[in-house]
């Protein structure tokens, strides 16, 4: 069975102005979109802003970022790699990595 893998880090976000096919409203602490990094596949994982209440679209804030587990995520992610911030298909913003600030790589669980 493949090993799950996890990230936690900190991101510069730059949200698209609605005009541009972004978001109609703002995004908000623990926002749940996916993400993308350079492959077809989407990434589930959450969003918090620390210094902001909430992001408008066509704004940049920093942020914290927590990826779901997932078997398929690229190894190695590092300060610096960028992703796309996605809802369904949507694209609706692009970030860089600031920070890796947890990497947790290890086998599933399974219930007893």
């Amino acid at each position: 069975m493949k090993n799950l893998t996890t990230y936690d880090f900190t991101a510069i976000l730059t949200l698209l102005p609605t005009e541009r096919g972004g978001r109609k409203r703002p995004a908000y602490d623990s926002y749940r979109p996916s993400f993308s990094f350079s492959s077809r596949n989407h990434f589930s994982g959450e969003i918090s802003f620390p210094e902001d209440e909430l992001v408008e679209p066509g704004s940049t804030a920093m942020a914290s970022v927590k990826l779901l587990p997932s078997r398929y995520i690229r190894q190695n992610l590092k300060s610096g790699d960028s992703f796309t911030i996605l809802e369904g298909n949507q694209l609706v913003g692009t970030g860089v990595i600031q920070e890796i600030l947890k990497e947790i790589k290890g086998s599933p669980k399974l219930p007893v």
